[in-house]
């Protein structure tokens, strides 16, 4: 009997330097077009066509996505509240818009592997700053957007939400010349730089895309 591919479990993620501020009073303070559709084709995007990913997310993530755009679509999406079951149940939005719910991000991501591994390719962990911190735990891998504002004229945005650095630090290792190879082609990535970085920059914004992998 062949072994099941294993399904990664990756945490995706925008971060303001050097703190990693990942958001303030549950949102974001910056909207960035092309960091957006990174996340989009990341998570969309399969190596197996015959396979979807899952993006798992609290309760206010879920509630901060405009409802005309939940669920995400081509993703699976599961919402993670206490108030929610501690089985992973399916609920509708309407008879083509459906997203799975449970209590727990430990709990949701085993009955999601136990009830439709099959079909899955990876799990990611899409927030907000409790479920991503949840989430070092347990994730394989890290894809990290680092944002630094390059001009004066841009105010630093306040942050009070922030991924564990330390944690990171001692947990993971920066993988910068796997990132290309680690997402499926489809995913658009900038041309990297002679450091071999892949950087962008948009409204006083430069960032980078980089990958970071469980060290043990």
């Amino acid at each position: 009997m062949p072994v099941p591919k294993k399904i990664d479990i990756v945490s995706v993620v925008a971060v303001l330097l050097p703190e990693f501020g990942i958001g303030c009073q549950g949102g974001l303070p910056w909207r960035l077009s092309k960091e957006m559709k990174y996340f989009r084709q990341v998570t969309s995007n399969t190596f197996d066509s015959n396979k979807q990913n899952a993006v798992i997310m609290g309760r206010k993530t879920w509630e901060s996505i405009p409802l005309k755009f939940r669920p995400l679509p081509n993703r699976i999406n599961v919402v993670i509240s206490r108030s929610f079951d501690s089985q992973l149940t399916q609920d509708r939005l309407s008879d083509d818009k459906q997203y799975y719910k449970i209590n727990s991000l430990t709990s949701g991501i085993s009955q999601l592997k136990e009830q439709l591994g099959e079909n899955l390719e990876r799990i990611y962990i899409i927030g907000g700053g409790q479920i991503y911190n949840d989430g070092l735990k347990i994730s394989d891998n890290l894809l990290i957007t680092k944002l630094e504002i390059e001009t004066t004229e841009l105010e630093i945005p306040k942050m009070d939400t922030f991924l564990n650095i330390e944690q990171i630090q001692e947990e993971f290792i920066e993988s910068k010349s796997e990132l290309k190879d680690f997402l499926p082609s489809k995913v658009e990535l900038p041309e990297p730089s002679t450091q071999g970085e892949y950087i962008e920059r948009e409204k006083g914004y430069k960032f980078q895309y980089t990958l970071y992998t469980k060290s043990h």
